[in-house]
């Protein structure tokens, strides 16, 4: 199969599969997004639960229909299906714009699968169009889960059967013995994170920058330390490594200013284990304080750790620095 496949998408619905094979680094070798490669994946691991989620829609409205005399509910099936066609179109009002992808070889089972199976009254353009628009009204963390759903599923499955694996990296490295502790998204709905102990250390890794993942047959083996800090790392924010250093609570002292920014600003924000009076209380690493809070300048105090307060005390004052080099005092 060497036809490409021409559709047409909502503009917002092409520029998120832009984005995200540039998130979930489907890349070329130059480094730009390789669209062809993120769609095909996206078909090759997404059409079946599309389909089957399809069918169980159809299974659903002929159940609710099955009090309607025969003769009446055939009829009736069919104008509520058409209902619910044109409300999905309605919520699909604005520019579309064309696309084209060319199937692989890894694809084109499926593709020809969902060609002489799967249509059902239906153009290939319109299938193609409803699986794109549903995919694209997932969180992106899902989104993720679905473009590199074999390395998931292999990792899930380790963490089910208590298994080592091997991992390899899209920068060359590889973990030959990875005990998994989880695959955790992080607290903004944003990638998925593997967390797992190799090399006497914990590491995590983004979902999208793992290559390979092979099973091993010995058992995963994580140290009850270990195992602490990924606890603490998961509820604090699984993206942010906590490590043996982050052993004492973060306290923030927090201006008027301060609190109501920490209400306004989401991104990667810590949770607080406790707060008292203006002085907020983390349990999570000095990574994800002094990125989160560095926004803040004045309206934030790092009372402790002390070394996390002189961090965060040089950040300000060598871009004071580097300030006044242009404007002077002033």
């Amino acid at each position: 199969m060497t036809e490409k496949i021409k559709i047409s998408v909502p503009q917002k619905t092409y520029e998120l599969l832009r984005k995200d094979a540039k998130d979930f680094r489907i890349l070329k070798p130059s480094g730009e997004e390789n669209l062809n490669a993120l769609i095909n994946n996206l078909v090759m691991n997404y059409y079946e639960k599309f389909a089957a989620d399809d069918e169980s829609l159809r299974d659903n409205v002929k159940a609710a229909l099955s009090t309607i005399p025969e003769k009446y509910a055939k009829e009736v099936f069919s104008e509520v299906m058409k209902a619910i066609s044109q409300r999905e179109k309605e919520e699909d009002l604005g520019k579309s714009v064309s696309v084209a992808f060319k199937p692989t070889k890894a694809s084109e089972a499926v593709i020809v699968y969902i060609e002489n199976v799967l249509l059902k009254n239906e153009s290939i353009s319109s299938f193609y169009r409803r699986l794109f628009i549903s995919y694209a009204k997932k969180l992106k963390n899902e989104r993720e889960r679905i473009i590199h759903k074999q390395n998931y599923e292999l990792l899930s499955s380790a963490i089910k059967k208590g298994m080592q694996v091997c991992v390899s990296l899209d920068n060359g490295h590889v973990y030959t013995e990875a005990s998994l502790y989880a695959i955790a998204a992080s607290k903004d709905e944003l990638f998925n994170y593997a967390l797992f102990y190799s090399e006497k250390k914990n590491r995590t890794i983004r979902l999208a920058k793992i290559k390979t993942v092979s099973l091993l047959t010995q058992s995963a083996e994580i140290p009850e330390e270990a195992e602490k800090m990924f606890v603490r790392q998961i509820a604090a924010g699984a993206q942010y490594p906590i490590y043996s250093t982050d052993n004492e609570p973060v306290r923030v002292q927090l201006s008027a200013k301060g609190k109501e920014l920490f209400e306004k600003i989401y991104l990667y924000r810590p949770t607080p284990v406790s707060i008292e009076g203006d002085v907020y209380v983390f349990d999570c690493s000095a990574n994800q304080v002094l990125y989160y809070f560095e926004r803040f300048g004045s309206e934030a105090l790092i009372l402790s750790p002390k070394r996390l307060g002189i961090f965060m005390r040089n950040y300000y004052y060598y871009a004071l620095k580097k300030y006044r080099t242009i404007y002077g005092n002033d």
